[in-house]
């Protein structure tokens, strides 16, 4: 079993109430797990909530994979429970010196814990193009988003899924060109990419490194995907926007099934 779950799903800032609890206002985090192995993709707000879920499933190795260093997609790591437990032994991925990253949040006066001093066993490891964790193959890209950020493609018994977060596939200068996204995407089983804006907000956000939808629904035709999910929603954008805009999209793309990531969606390939 390859396991996906999402535990956030917005994107810049956190957005709880009424008109966002369909979808969900955690910022980004997601598991990807097969049966002995978890891997958490990011550590926005949404990670709260896995500390519980690792309890329960009796995980006592975790690996905790960042994408980049946004304030959206680290904030909630200082509330991971798993990381004040000494029974946890936690690999941190990350490109630069991730363990100097994410001290800067955990001190005084932002944070009374020191991050440095965390009872779990961290270990901190740098993000390669391509690696291993247990049986599940990593291999990443180079998005175009401000201060950068990785793509990644998990592979299990030639199962595919891949995440895409904070990437502008229209961006002016981009560090990767579309023939390379494509190639990456082509032939995933899941497929998950950042569509904050619509054409209509892209016009005053360029270079924000965000795409829109019809932008993400272009590289999946063009590769071949049959289902693309929508993530990194807007934080402002509420469900009943957003269930319009899918049923919109869908309508008009009959061929290629749509869908928006929420909170606690599990798919299991």
């Amino acid at each position: 079993m390859f396991k996906l779950i999402f535990w956030g799903v917005r994107g810049s800032v956190p957005s709880p109430g009424k008109e966002t609890s369909y979808f969900g206002g955690n910022t980004t985090c997601i598991t990807i797990e097969n049966e002995k192995t978890l891997i958490i993709v990011d550590a926005g707000t949404g990670i709260r909530n896995v500390g519980k879920y690792v309890e329960e499933k009796g995980f006592k190795k975790i690996r905790i994979l960042f994408t980049h260093y946004h304030w959206d997609h680290l904030q909630g790591l200082p509330f991971f429970g798993p990381i004040f437990n000494p029974k946890y032994q936690i690999d941190i991925y990350g490109k630069r010196n991730v363990s100097n990253v994410l001290s800067l949040q955990m001190k005084q006066p932002f944070f009374p814990a020191d991050y440095k001093n965390l009872p779990s066993k961290i270990n901190h490891r740098k993000i390669m193009p391509q690696f291993c964790i247990d049986d599940i193959l990593v291999e990443t890209i180079e998005n175009n988003h401000p201060s950068g950020c990785v793509g990644m493609r998990f592979t299990c018994n030639d199962k595919k899924i891949v995440f895409m977060t904070d990437n502008e596939l229209s961006a002016t200068a981009p560090a990767t060109d579309r023939k390379s996204f494509i190639k990456f995407v082509k032939g995933s089983v899941i497929f998950i990419h950042d569509s904050q804006y619509t054409d209509v907000e892209l016009k005053t956000k360029r270079g924000w490194g965000h795409s829109t939808f019809d932008e993400v629904i272009a590289l999946a035709e063009d590769a071949g995907i049959n289902h693309a999910i929508f993530t990194h929603h807007d934080p402002m954008r509420s469900d009943l926007i957003l269930k319009e805009i899918i049923a919109e999209k869908s309508a008009k793309h009959t061929k290629l099934r749509l869908s928006a990531a929420r909170e606690n969606l599990e798919i299991k390939i």
